[in-house]
């Protein structure tokens, strides 16, 4: 019974799985293992710190520092003292805007400096915030 089925599969063509050719076998089970290296990559990539940090790029020409001090419309920043512009941007590590009143004192900023042709002062015109945690 079973060399009946034997000889019908050779006389169509058929072959079993197991007896797949050299070849065709190599393919598949490259893919299988490319398919699995995938996987395991994508379930091993993490949120890490660094994840938060904004892009260097984005920050060039930005100043680093911790806020020291909060005043009504100016803000101390390792002690220096810089006026806001009145269409300052805040951004939070993450790229969500902030309110200026959300700044809290010893929260590390990055920010950008503009001078103001009405009092000849610098003001900072954008500013990313990190929130102490």
């Amino acid at each position: 019974m079973m060399d009946d089925a034997r000889r019908q599969e050779k006389k169509k063509g058929l072959t079993r799985g197991s007896q797949m050719g050299g070849p065709r076998r190599l393919i598949v089970r490259a893919g299988i293992v490319v398919l699995a290296v995938t996987v395991l990559s994508v379930m091993s990539v993490g949120v890490t710190l660094a994840d938060d940090q904004p892009l260097p790029s984005m920050t060039i020409g930005y100043q680093n520092g911790a806020i020291t001090s909060i005043y009504e419309k100016t803000l101390a920043i390792d002690g220096r003292t810089y006026g806001l512009m009145p269409d300052v941007v805040i951004l939070d590590e993450r790229g969500r805007k902030m309110d200026p009143s959300d700044l809290v004192v010893t929260a590390e900023v990055k920010f950008h400096l503009k001078k103001d042709p009405s009092d000849k002062i610098d003001k900072i015109d954008k500013m990313i915030v990190r929130l102490p945690r």
